[in-house]
């Protein structure tokens, strides 16, 4: 807003401005407002001004004067008056923490309030209720001891309570309002089951590039059922119909005027529908994560959907130029990707990542500008950034990180376990000369590597025992990787590194004979191999 005939907007207008150094109050002013030695109390409660001599002498006239300025005493004394009105009647607070942080910054001086609705209104999904509470009243809910909702509410006043019960009651009766309403849009809405909203999203817009709602839907059918395939098949059929019911909700009555519900009551009305159990938790559970420590779904099926939902979105805005940059990321490509990644390690699914996102891309057509090899390499990266952001987070080395990152992340389960198998490795003695020797092989590669080695070309000793050395590896390493055994599998690549040494020290690899060198090359293709898979080794940082 703007406040008179001032220029600069505010939040909440600027009337006065104390800035003092010491005692003194310094000689400025901003928007015609300036500044002086003079406060004011609380607006309602004690308004008058007081003069300001110092921080002390400010923190004493604040208490006088009903302003609690401390926030972190202030969100103390909102948690004890919650709790104490909890345990009166019997229940516990929830103490969302997103709702206490709101509120804090809402009062001055907190007074808490608590007050009641109708039983009858318990019969609502228990979300809608917390829903209505939270994010329409910044009201905190009460349950009890089984964790069943109570019939009661708090809320937060900035003005103490007056003996009339004014405050309380108009509380009541807008809750009661709300409630009615929604009560009124869930039983509206259930008069039709809720594959009759489906064709409705025909006329709702994804994004003016990529389509509608309706088309949506459809690839993230397709999708889904291709990830079905892979990780549970004996579940396709209720993955593919929780896929197509699960933005049904958005053309409810409920969702149009209860927005944070998408999802949620749309698994409500699968269940009221007779939609089978797995169809509805999908279709419930399918938005998770939503939000930095919400959890994953906690089913194969909606865990599929998630990712299916989630992935179209990031090709989709990806594909038609809308990349995240800087702090502008309006889709939430950077959440969505954080929340497959999440999903798919809580389910520890083998799943090549590569391949669903070359499906995704298929499906998109010709709604894209970017072309295909575009839109993999800046999912990759988007991909490669938030795993990143994850496993500093658990606090592996940084280089090892990158190296494993720069290697492959096709599947999302091996790059941790890559990163825990180098993160250890690195603590032993010999990882830096081992970091040297493989730098050295891969750093001499070049388009004359690819291909097979000619044993036959194997003519000095340092070579062919080069190449009986990784002959001896090569199967064990191999046998390790298809197991998974990322620890193991490194510890035999280790064993090659002196006869590698000795191989450079002996043998002049750009030997002017075309044949010798590409057969040389090729042998240290082949040796990277065993190792590539795992790790970057030019990521690693050399002390």
């Amino acid at each position: 807003m703007r406040w008179g005939n001032r220029e600069t907007p505010f939040v909440r207008p600027l009337h006065w401005i104390v800035a003092l150094f010491g005692s003194k109050p310094l000689n400025f002013s901003y928007e015609g407002v300036p500044c002086t030695d003079i406060s004011r109390g609380h607006r309602f409660m004690h308004s008058d001004f007081f003069k300001v001599n110092g921080m002390d002498d400010y923190l004493k006239s604040c208490e006088k004067y009903f302003l609690m300025i401390d926030p972190v005493i202030r969100k103390k004394s909102i948690v004890d008056q919650v709790t104490s009105l909890a345990n009166e009647v019997g229940g516990a607070v929830e103490l969302d923490p997103e709702l206490l942080e709101e509120v804090n910054y809402l009062v001055e001086y907190p007074f808490a309030i608590r007050g009641n609705f109708e039983k009858q209104f318990l019969e609502l999904p228990r979300e809608l209720l917390i829903t209505t509470m939270k994010y329409h009243q910044k009201y905190f809910s009460l349950k009890n001891k089984h964790g069943d909702l109570l019939p009661y509410f708090i809320t937060i006043s900035n003005v103490q309570p007056g003996p009339g019960g004014e405050i309380l009651r108009g509380n009541e009766r807008v809750l009661r309002a709300r409630l009615q309403d929604a009560r009124f849009f869930f039983d509206e809405d259930r008069k039709k089951r809720l594959e009759d909203f489906v064709e409705l999203l025909k006329d709702v817009t994804f994004q003016k590039s990529l389509g509608t709602s309706y088309e949506k839907v459809n690839r993230i059918v397709a999708l889904t059922e291709f990830l079905a395939t892979e990780v549970c098949p004996e579940q396709i059929k209720q993955a593919s119909r929780a896929a197509w019911l699960c933005k049904a909700d958005l053309v409810t009555q409920m969702v149009y005027e209860f927005p944070e519900l998408q999802g949620v009551i749309g698994g409500y009305y699968a269940d009221y529908s007779g939609e089978d159990p797995e169809v509805s938790l999908a279709i419930k559970e399918h938005y998770r994560p939503a939000f930095s420590g919400d959890s994953p779904p906690s089913s194969p099926v909606g865990s599929i959907v998630s990712i299916a939902d989630k992935l179209d979105t990031i090709l989709g805005c990806i594909g038609v130029g809308l990349l995240p940059s800087g702090s502008e990321d309006p889709y939430g490509l950077r959440r969505h990707s954080l929340g497959i990644i999440q999903t798919i390690i809580s389910q520890n699914w083998q799943v090549s990542l590569d391949a669903l996102i070359q499906k995704g891309i298929n499906l998109l057509k010709d709604k894209t500008k970017l072309t295909s090899d575009e839109i993999h390499m800046h999912t990759q990266i988007l991909f490669s950034q938030r795993y990143k952001t994850i496993l500093i987070g658990e606090e592996y080395p940084y280089d090892a990180i990158d190296a494993v990152l720069s290697a492959n992340i096709d599947s999302l389960v091996d790059v941790r376990q890559k990163v825990v198998a180098l993160s250890d490795l690195k603590k032993q003695p010999y990882f830096e000369p081992l970091t040297i020797t493989f730098r050295r092989v891969v750093s001499i590669l070049n388009e004359e590597s690819d291909g097979d080695i000619q044993t036959s070309l194997l003519s000095e000793p340092a070579e062919k025992k080069l190449y009986d050395e990784y002959r001896r590896v090569k199967e064990p390493v191999e046998n390790h990787l298809s197991k998974k055994q990322f620890p193991q599998a490194l510890e035999k690549i280790v064993e090659i590194k002196e006869t590698v040494d000795e191989f450079f020290e002996h043998i002049m690899v750009m030997t002017k004979e075309n044949e010798l060198r590409k057969n040389r090359l090729r042998l240290l293709k082949h040796i990277s191999l065993l190792f590539s898979n795992i790790a970057d080794f030019s990521k690693i940082v050399l002390k």
